[in-house]
């Protein structure tokens, strides 16, 4: 009796250490709120679902190799809380699906991730890339290009997909990189559909300042000509306790036969109420060069938006939030859509967020 107790005892132990090893976490955000959008060809008021952030459902899992080595996974899918429905085009897991280590070199993984502009947004934007212009903060490829739809076989804007990904390990003394590349997947063409993203970062005392780059080799079809679109984006900003602001600049060019040239300046700022609540800012001007047609030097021309939000934190899980831009532009000017095109654009939003 006492051996079969003790083997139980010692069964127990090894399962418990065993376990320890590895870990499985499922999370996920609930966003769910109000929106009065004005686009100038009409005006709509509905409930919207991820407007602060992207409404998820995650699970993410790491196992002890030994030796520092970690195997990392995420299985994250995108949903519509006010019909239910799923998100990124109804993928099973549209917003990240990779696998890979981790250790003392940093990460790789594999698989569907952000790409690393957008992530470079999620850091220096101050609406964090939500609240404003549907959700999408200023990095939704039409004030500023974050890439991600190089891939006609299924990519999302934003969203990197058949991809090997890297970054450095967090001991660096503040510096830090994250880089992606995403295959085309074209047969015969290595160079159809692929897509690259470079993200270079320091962070010290206060300071935080980064330069990223993308590039996507972009069909309008399957089998048609490559238009290489690319961007540099550059951005600084200083915690100064009281305020912190940054400032963000891109250009943005392509190959097309009417070649894209574009140019947007952000100025932003963050403001603390205090311990639970904060105002956030951003003024943006967009400076687009394109030529309209060949027979005019007409070109796009400029757009300008204002954006104020507000974030009241409930807990550390549930926040209400609020937002009001405004957005105007010139006649040839369709930042928000065709159907925009020259006319003034304004979005009033507000909503609550559960993090679990």
């Amino acid at each position: 009796m006492k051996k079969s107790l003790l083997a139980l005892a010692l069964i127990g132990a090894f399962s418990g250490a065993a376990f320890a090893q590895s870990s499985v976490t499922v999370y996920g955000i609930v966003d769910a709120g109000f929106q009065s959008l004005d686009t100038g060809a009409g005006k709509v008021s509905r409930l919207q679902s991820g407007q602060e952030s992207g409404s998820r459902l995650g699970f993410k899992g790491t196992e002890d190799l030994g030796g520092g080595l970690k195997a990392n996974f995420v299985l994250e899918m995108g949903l519509n809380v006010d019909d239910g429905t799923s998100g990124q085009g109804s993928k099973a897991f549209g917003r990240r699906s990779l696998v890979g280590l981790s250790g003392d070199f940093g990460s790789v993984d594999l698989g569907r991730d952000k790409t690393p502009t957008f992530k470079f947004f999620d850091n220096f934007d101050p609406f964090a890339s939500g609240y404003i212009n549907n959700g999408s903060g200023l990095s939704n490829n039409t004030l500023y290009f974050v890439g991600g739809g190089a891939n006609t076989a299924g990519a999302s804007n934003g969203r990197i997909t058949n991809a090997i990904m890297y970054a450095t390990p967090g001991n660096l003394s503040g510096f830090s990189a994250v880089g992606a590349y995403g295959f085309g997947e074209v047969a015969g063409n290595t160079s159809a559909g692929r897509a690259l993203g470079l993200n270079l970062r320091y962070t010290a005392n206060g300071l935080d300042v980064g330069y990223s780059f993308a590039k996507d080799n972009a069909q309008a079809v399957a089998g048609g000509p490559i238009n290489a679109k690319k961007a540099n984006t550059i951005a600084a900003s200083y915690d100064f306790g009281v305020a912190k602001p940054v400032v963000i600049y891109q250009k943005v060019q392509d190959e097309a036969a009417l070649a894209l040239d574009q140019k947007v300046f952000t100025l932003g700022v963050t403001v603390p109420v205090d311990t639970s609540s904060k105002v956030i800012a951003t003024y943006t001007k967009i400076k687009d060069s394109t030529r309209i047609n060949t027979t005019t030097p007409d070109t796009v021309g400029d757009a300008k938006q204002f954006a104020l939000g507000y974030q009241y934190a409930l807990s550390k899980r549930t926040d209400l939030y609020a937002a009001y831009a405004g957005l105007t532009q010139d006649a040839n000017s369709q930042k928000n859509g065709a159907s925009s095109k020259g006319a003034d654009v304004k979005e009033l939003t507000f909503g609550v967020r559960h993090q679990f």
